[in-house]
């Protein structure tokens, strides 16, 4: 098992991690302490525990946003019927433009 040092906004940590995994850790590392950066220099001085909260807040933020555009609209049967129903009006109307064009 590995140890990585970090620091985020100026403040030191460390942490167990799985060997192999340091790089992608202290890559995690970078943009939490970019975001806690951003905060302090927006706010100013900011408590450790208040400061991990906000990023986390705002983390999370982002995170439920992209999820929000990727997911998938709820069934709507309705709105699928209709759709279903115009599609087959539609196959009926051009089958029939079909037999008329046969004739000319």
């Amino acid at each position: 098992m590995a140890v990585v040092t970090f620091k985020i906004a100026g403040r030191p940590y460390k942490i167990a991690c799985a060997d192999g995994q340091e790089n992608h850790i202290l890559e995690l590392a970078r943009f939490l302490d970019s975001k806690a950066n951003t905060l302090i220099s927006n706010i100013g001085f900011i408590p450790e525990g208040q400061l991990l909260a906000m990023v986390s807040i705002l983390i999370s933020e982002e995170l439920i946003n992209e999820r929000k555009k990727t997911e998938i609209p709820p069934f709507d049967s309705e709105k699928e019927n209709q759709l279903t129903q115009h599609i087959n009006n539609l196959a009926i109307r051009i089958s029939e433009l079909a037999d008329i064009l046969k004739k000319i």
